[in-house]
This record gives structure tokens, sequence and C-alpha cells, in this order.
């Protein structure tokens, strides 16, 4: 029979009471919860297809197979707005990364084509005080006028 008294003794482990997660709280502007920049910064199918019949494929070759380029980039507030996505082809797409003029040269075509606001989304509309509410109307109504109003 085997001794016990000579065998290391384990630690019992003890036990932690597990926290709820901290979430971050909701932004909000005069009462309208504002959503995360993560998650305005997402492209939705919607605008991805908006973006696509807009340019008619890549923006510079007119090839279909593309990838959707933030033009103003989302870590400097761009948003997953269709008027802020170009099409390019893969190669284009990573020179936009790289190349400093070649991507600047995109932002300003988008600011002659939908004006300075092109890059935003309805919240940021709504925040600025350009429009009376946060409503897809309220932005598209607004956009339109700047399109008109630069010619884009």
């Amino acid at each position: 029979m085997q001794d016990l008294s000579q065998q290391p003794v384990r630690a019992v482990p003890k036990i932690r009471e597990r926290r709820p997660k901290k979430t971050k709280k909701m932004e909000q502007f005069k009462g309208v919860k504002i959503p995360s920049r993560r998650v305005r910064g997402q492209i939705s199918k919607t605008d991805y297809e908006k973006a696509l019949e807009y340019w008619g494929g890549c923006a510079v070759t007119g090839q279909l197979i593309v990838e959707m380029h933030h033009a103003k980039f989302r870590s400097s507030g761009g948003r997953g707005t269709w008027r802020n996505l170009v099409p390019l082809i893969q190669p284009l797409h990573r020179k936009c990364h790289t190349d400093r003029e070649f991507a600047d040269y995109w932002r300003q075509e988008l600011e002659k084509r939908f004006g300075p606001w092109y890059w935003a989304d309805r919240f940021d509309l709504y925040k600025a005080g350009l429009i009376p509410n946060a409503t897809h109307e309220a932005h598209e109504k607004f956009m339109a006028k700047e399109q008109e109003r630069c010619g884009g």
C-alpha cells in the first residue's frame, strides 16, 4: 500500500467570480443612439451593390472582380456608405494603400462628384447639424442636393 503522506500536496484552485464584461455605452446625440465607428465603417450589401452599379465595375478598368476601397479610410472616420466606396481590382486597391498620391486622387475625385461630405453617413450629418433628423431619407435628400451642386 502506498504512503499518501509522501505525495506532494496540490494547491486547491481558487474559484474566481466571473464578472460581466464591460460593454461600451452606446453614444447618444439629442436622444438618437449612434452606432460605433466600427459598425458604421462596415459595408452593407446594399451599399456594395450601389457602388458597383454607379461605377459599373472597377473604376479604372471596368472589370467586375473587384475589392471595395474606402476613399476616406475607416481609420480616418470614413464610413461604409456607397459614396465613399470605389470598386478597384486587387492590385489597384493595394496601390491605394501604398501610394498616397493615388489614394488622394480618389478622395479628390469623390469630393468633386458628391461634395465634401461624400464620406459621411446619416449620423455624421445629423451631428453636424446639416440634416434635421438621422433618417435615411434626410441623408439621401442632403446628399442629392450636394451631388447636384457639385455637378456629379
